[in-house]
């Protein structure tokens, strides 16, 4: 089978549940049915999100994704155990698994998108190409704005053997983040040559990562390649709220109310605890 051109990607869990089953009906209302959407759970939840696979959502197994060494510890929530790193945080250990996912598929465009968000206009990343290359999220000038921001960005120099700099004004985090799939496996043989070990070694020994950083700065500082792959792109495509507290209906239409072009998702953070039926009624979902 020929390989569709792009791939929405979205890690979920049991918690998620519901807020997976909105996105996937908005991935069936605004993107092109040849763009197939893969959901990557753990197996023990694999039969709660057995409904949502179709011919174009398609599950993958966390522990069939990462390396056989690394695996999960029974009623032991906030880590996984490495038998060549030792205990691999919950976090990390998602990083990880995005950072897997390249190697198994096989379309060369691969967005990906957060369980907590949906689509509410017409995503299609064919539309996003510039001369055969494809967006790559990159926000300059905000040193000082984003917590933990210096220390992803230095994580992510060590680990690529560049020079750690005292500050960095770039942002690479986004909730719709497109890869190339070539770059990200060259990436994945520069963590490995930097650290002299598997690259899923070298990361699981940290404390402190993004990977939507680490891709980054090798796109616009290590790879050559990148730059014939991707371009910069400013354009924030999701509207977002990431406040703690849930929403009303009432505030849920004035949300609604306020995103406009070139706003093409929500993200409704899940530690709002906003009621997913009451997201679905204010945005027109059954």
């Amino acid at each position: 089978m020929t390989p569709a051109d792009a791939a929405l990607i979205t890690p979920s869990f049991r918690g998620d549940l519901e807020r997976c089953r909105l996105l996937v009906d908005s991935v069936g209302r605004h993107v092109p049915a040849s763009v197939p959407h893969y959901l990557v759970v753990d197996r023990r939840d694999v039969p709660l999100f057995r409904s949502m696979e179709d011919a174009r959502t398609r599950l993958l197994v966390v522990e069939e994704v990462i390396p056989w060494w690394i695996m999960r510890i029974p009623r032991v929530r906030r880590f996984w155990w490495s038998w060549r790193s030792g205990p691999v945080k919950n976090w990390v250990l998602q990083q990880i698994v995005k950072l897997s996912i390249p190697k198994l598929l096989r379309e060369p465009t691969l967005y990906y998108v957060d369980s907590d968000v949906f689509f509410v206009d017409r995503f299609d990343p064919a539309s996003l190409m510039k001369d055969g290359k494809a967006p790559l999220f990159r926000e300059t000038g905000q040193k000082g704005l984003i917590p933990n921001n210096d220390r992803w960005h230095a994580v992510a120099a060590g680990l690529l053997g560049m020079p750690v700099e005292n500050s960095y004004d770039t942002n690479f985090i986004g909730n719709i983040i497109c890869w190339r799939r070539s770059t990200a496996m060259a990436l994945l043989d520069q963590l490995s040559r930097v650290a002299e070990t598997h690259w899923v070694r070298a990361i699981a020994r940290k404390w402190s990562l993004s990977e939507y950083v680490l891709y980054g700065m090798f796109a616009t500082r290590v790879s050559e390649q990148a730059a014939r792959e991707q371009y910069w792109d400013s354009v924030d495509r999701t509207a977002c709220y990431w406040d703690t507290s849930p929403m009303d209906r009432s505030q849920l239409d004035d949300f609604r109310a306020k995103v406009a072009s070139p706003k093409v998702a929500v993200m409704i953070s899940a530690k709002s605890r906003t009621d997913v039926g009451a997201i679905r009624s204010a945005f027109g979902f059954r």
